[in-house]
């Protein structure tokens, strides 16, 4: 069995096989004992024969990998073929129970209940539960819509068959109209299957949700850290794999690449709650009233012309108006014309943003360069290295001096300092530590041309 799981075209070609004998020998025994039931289950099979076919082919064309006329890939086929075998279903059904009904009134000709008769029918219910058996199995192991529907056909005929079967007993008992009857029972249990066939199949070709699926999807997605809200969640089966697209809503500051990282996340808890999904995520920033600094950023961002907003100051006056300042970095080549432009696109874009500004006041600074040759001249300055040691160590609030590092560039000393602190301080409250190192450091000694100070726990 696990081999034909992994030979899915084997088998539905077999079912293909077997349909062909089984019509041939139901057409000539319904002929030699011209039982109604027999020949219309014979044409039953003719059409279980077409219905097989299409699921030979469709498991064949489900499988072809996506290409550009069909980006979404093929697994509708399988969808296409069981809708088509319910509609055939309902065709043989509607002719089976006009004829059956056309005998219980009129009569018919006379039915000979042979034993060749039975030993058919009874191998020929042996035969299609042992189809209907290999055909669930191996739909379900693939989740082949097109095997799974016609293990549903291989399961009709079975009780049809049985319904026959009941009927040639009768018959040999003397009960003249069983075999009407039975065809008419066929009829019955054909349009049960079909008619639950169809409405599945068809729902999905009409892009009927998966019970249950876009919930799940919707909740998984909730989970995922970044996330702020989930805005729409849609999926749809194609064949045995499902297509969605989801809409999310995150931070309006968020880098590309914090972005792709985000949608990663988002698929991948996606396909942990729904593994034969593939997903589209469209992201969009989510505007919070109450984050001022936030949507001055975003109202950066859209203007595009400044490299980097920092020290973003928002000031509300007592008339409940705002006074903005901020250090905008531009191109250090720029003009100042052309930085002065730049600037206020910028204020036009904030404004926008926040009408209920009155004041924006923007501090131009150029960009530093991307490379700066440097040396590290630690080891031949190990007496100025020492003394920063002791200033550092000497702050109330420092644990100890992790690192102290000179460079040297174009002449000038820079130092970059690690000092631990404790870890329960507050960004803000180390942030100021750091600033009074760095204040300390350049006072008592002056030949420091700059220093960058780290505060860590």
């Amino acid at each position: 069995m696990k081999r034909l799981e992994r030979r899915p075209e084997l088998v539905a070609l077999g079912s293909v096989a077997i349909g062909v004998a089984i019509v041939v020998a139901k057409v000539v025994v319904g002929l030699l004992t011209g039982s109604l039931g027999i020949l219309s289950e014979a044409v039953h099979s003719l059409f279980d024969l077409a219905a097989s076919t299409f699921t030979l082919f469709a498991v064949r064309t489900a499988r072809k990998p996506a290409d550009k006329e069909h980006p979404y890939g093929h697994g509708r086929a399988e969808n296409l073929a069981a809708f088509a075998e319910g509609i055939l279903l309902l065709i043989i059904a509607v002719a089976i129970g006009f004829e059956a009904a056309r005998r219980l009134v009129q009569g018919g000709p006379p039915v000979d209940p042979t034993g060749y008769a039975f030993i058919l029918l009874i191998g020929t219910i042996l035969i299609e539960s042992g189809r209907a058996f290999v055909m669930r199995r191996v739909g379900g192991a693939i989740a082949s819509e097109a095997m799974l529907a016609d293990s549903v056909d291989r399961l009709a005929d079975v009780l049809a068959n049985l319904g026959v079967l009941i009927g040639l007993i009768g018959v040999r008992m003397g009960l003249l109209w069983a075999d009407a009857a039975a065809a008419l029972i066929v009829a019955v249990i054909i349009v049960r299957a079909a008619g639950m066939l169809t409405w599945r199949s068809g729902d999905i070709l009409i892009d009927r949700a998966p019970a249950g699926a876009e919930e799940d999807l919707r909740g998984a997605i909730r989970n995922v850290g970044g996330v702020r809200e989930v805005r729409s969640v849609r999926v749809r089966r194609s064949g045995p794999n499902l297509i969605g697209d989801a809409t999310i809503a995150t931070g309006r500051m968020l880098s590309v690449e914090a972005v792709s990282a985000l949608v990663e996340d988002v698929k991948a808890r996606a396909r942990s709650v729904l593994p034969r999904l593939d997903l589209a995520v469209t992201v969009e920033g989510q505007k919070q009233g109450a984050d001022l600094v936030e949507r001055i950023h975003a109202a950066a961002a859209r203007n595009g012309g400044v490299r980097d907003l920092h020290n973003v100051t928002v000031e509300r006056e007592v008339d409940g108006s705002l006074h903005l300042t901020m250090h905008a970095k531009l191109p250090g080549d720029q003009t100042v014309a052309e930085a002065s432009s730049v600037s206020r696109n910028l204020e036009r874009s904030i404004r926008a943003e926040l009408p209920e500004v009155t004041r924006i006041d923007i501090h131009l600074e150029p960009m530093e360069p991307q490379v700066v040759p440097g040396q590290d001249v630690t080891a031949r300055n190990a007496q100025l290295a020492a003394q920063i040691r002791a200033i550092v160590e000497a702050h109330p609030e420092v644990k100890r001096c992790v690192d102290v590092e000179l460079s040297s560039r174009q002449n000038q000393i820079h130092a970059h300092v690690v000092a631990e602190v404790a870890g329960e301080v507050s960004l803000e409250h180390a942030h100021r530590i750091e600033s009074e190192l760095e204040e300390t450091i350049r006072r008592e000694i002056p030949e420091i041309h700059e220093v960058v100070t780290r505060a860590t726990a």
